[in-house]
């Protein structure tokens, strides 16, 4: 009977959690195992972690957002928005360029955030160099992944001048990207959630490293 009280309790706590979560805008979403979008999000986050999507407002420069795919809509694209109307974006390596204003990466990443991710193409894991920029209100990382022999990486973009009520994003894996690089730029009321915090990573509760972290 004490072991069946407790499992109501348990149920009725994460209902409540839930619930409240819901009343203030936040959605619950695990990132799916899909190579693209994994090899682009790194090394802030991976497939399989389990983060919080926020709703309301109007997420701005330097945000992390999640946006339906343009060429496939069932799916979703994550990346950082480095480019409102107006802005005449482009990159210099790893470093995204606005307005003439380069934002580089500055110190090296905690140990524990060093990460490797798989090529969409051959599935060879590669290292990311990681390093931390300040964009917006936030400092965020990002990540340089160094071409293997037979794995082309994709050539740098040309300069884009953002159209009006649009956004350009940027992958955090700045050179193994899925981002306005390939398929434009985006509606920006199509790029309203923002992703704000991870419950917990792809390997679960006891990765206490990677769990109820703010997402830069």
């Amino acid at each position: 009977m004490k072991a069946f009280k407790g499992l109501l309790w348990l149920v009725g706590i994460v209902g409540a959690v839930v619930i409240g979560l819901r009343l203030l805008a936040f959605k619950a979403w695990k990132i799916p195992n899909d190579p693209v979008l994994a090899a682009s999000i790194a090394p802030t986050l991976k497939a399989g972690d389990v983060v919080l999507v926020f709703t309301r407002g109007t997420p701005g420069f330097g945000d992390l957002v999640r946006c339906p795919d343009p060429e496939e809509p069932q799916r979703f694209v994550v990346g950082r928005i480095a480019g409102l109307p107006g802005d005449a974006v482009s990159f210099e390596g790893a470093n995204v360029k606005v307005n003439n204003k380069i934002y580089r990466s500055g110190s090296r990443c905690d140990a524990k955030d060093n990460a490797t991710v798989k090529h969409p193409s051959t599935q060879q894991e590669l290292p990311v160099t990681c390093s931390a920029v300040e964009m917006g209100s936030g400092i965020h990382m990002q990540g340089q992944v160094v071409e293997a022999e037979g794995n082309p990486l994709p050539p740098a973009a040309e300069k884009v001048t953002v159209q009006a009520n649009h956004v350009f994003l940027a992958s955090d894996t700045r050179n193994l990207h899925d981002d306005s690089r390939d398929f434009g730029t985006l509606p920006a009321a199509a790029c309203s959630e923002r992703i704000v915090f991870r419950l917990w990573s792809a390997l679960g509760w006891g990765d206490a490293d990677h769990r109820l972290n703010v997402i830069q």
